[in-house]
């Protein structure tokens, strides 16, 4: 008796809190499509549009983690042009990792502010420690059900992608080795446990992978990869078949991605050839050239790569203006600071720093300070090569 007294009270609150909700804000969570393949990318989108007019409003909401998919937050939108008058869009894709039917949770909360609290935030915070205070009204969203289903065989990609490959030479001699290039490109799940080449019996193999660009879109992360692999050997061998199992989604079709095997001959060198036929002095160092010539070659590899490494994130640098990282060192108030970020950054790569911003800008929060989370951001970005 008194569980179901329980039951009653609880289902009266929420249903109180949701006729509240409503009467401070129309929200709307969609996806577009309502099943989908395992790995095969879903866009969801959370519109949120203030209804009372009364006060400022803004929107807070987050995804419930689950092992069942993989969600990143691709954009937000905010709209608060016209006064007390607030739309907010926001924009995430969706992984399902697993086959079964996946119910989609959120933590969404509506919070108000008048004009006065607005204001005297303005005139209290003198270094971002003092936020907005704001009446927080948490809202208990319907779960978005989305039914997964499993692929027909073992896939290796899910989306459109295309293998290419660049071989150096084909014919070296026993101290030489050969650079094979495999390049990935398309749009899909970034399945980052790809590796063309493992082993080679017989065969060293000095590997590396270079990350071109991979960008977050609607379809799914695009991408160009590089996997570089230095080999050499003693004697002839074959770089085994590349086979890929691919599913892509957009066509309705499973397809291979196949690069043919490919044979190294490899020539052997007498080792008198090598030596010199006159007697070296006594008094002076012998120094093996061969293998001196060897190490260089391997040298000369992977600084190649890693300078191609280097360079390619410059090329996407100098498209990062010089403006904006003036405007995020200029920045004087938390709410400036997260406006820069979530328009000019990776909101995925700086999703805490915003969330810990919104606590600032929407929520009083007197234990964080301005200046410390501005100056772990600035460093945050150094760190990574994107400042």
């Amino acid at each position: 008796m008194k569980k179901n007294l329980g039951r009653v009270l609880f289902t009266l609150i929420l249903f109180f809190i949701s006729a509240h909700a409503q009467n401070l804000a129309e929200y709307k969570l969609l996806a577009n499509k309502k099943s989908a393949y395992v790995k095969e990318a879903i866009v969801i989108t959370f519109t949120a549009t203030q209804l009372n007019h009364t006060d400022n409003m803004m929107f807070s909401l987050h995804p419930k983690k689950s092992n069942d998919f993989k969600i990143i937050l691709l954009n937000k939108k905010i709209d608060d042009k016209d006064h007390h008058s607030s739309h907010t869009v926001f924009t995430y894709l969706l992984f399902p990792l697993k086959a079964k039917e996946i119910a989609l949770n959120f933590d969404f909360t509506i919070r108000t502010a008048s004009d006065n609290a607005v204001a005297q935030s303005y005139v209290d915070d003198h270094d971002g420690s003092v936020g907005i205070q704001t009446k927080d009204t948490k809202v208990a969203i319907e779960p978005l059900q989305i039914k997964v289903k499993k692929l027909a065989k073992s896939i290796d990609l899910v989306g459109d992608f295309k293998l290419k490959k660049k071989l150096q030479n084909s014919a070296i001699n026993q101290y030489e080795s050969t650079n094979i290039v495999y390049t990935l490109s398309g749009t899909g799940y970034d399945n980052k446990n790809i590796h063309p080449i493992k082993k080679i019996k017989n065969v060293t193999v000095f590997s590396e992978v270079n990350d071109i660009y991979t960008k977050l879109t609607q379809d799914g992360y695009k991408i160009k990869r590089e996997y570089i692999y230095a080999l050499s050997a003693k004697n002839n061998f074959t770089i085994p078949k590349i086979t890929l199992q691919a599913y892509s989604p957009k066509r309705g079709i499973y397809y291979t991605l196949t690069i043919p095997k490919q044979i190294i001959t490899v020539t052997k060198i007498e080792t008198s050839s090598l030596l010199d036929k006159e007697e070296s002095p006594k008094d002076k160092p012998s120094i093996d050239f061969e293998r001196f010539k060897q190490f260089l070659i391997y040298l000369m590899i992977f600084i190649s790569g890693y300078i191609t490494a280097l360079n390619t994130p410059k090329k996407i640098k100098k498209k990062l203006t010089f403006q904006k990282h003036d405007a995020l060192q200029k920045a004087k108030t938390a709410k400036e600071l997260l406006a820069i970020l979530t328009n000019s950054y990776d909101l995925q790569e700086m999703h805490d720093e915003i969330r810990v911003l919104e606590e600032l800008v929407y929520k009083e929060n007197k234990s964080i300070s301005f200046k410390k989370i501005k100056a772990e951001i600035i460093e945050k970005l150094k760190n990574k090569r994107i400042y």
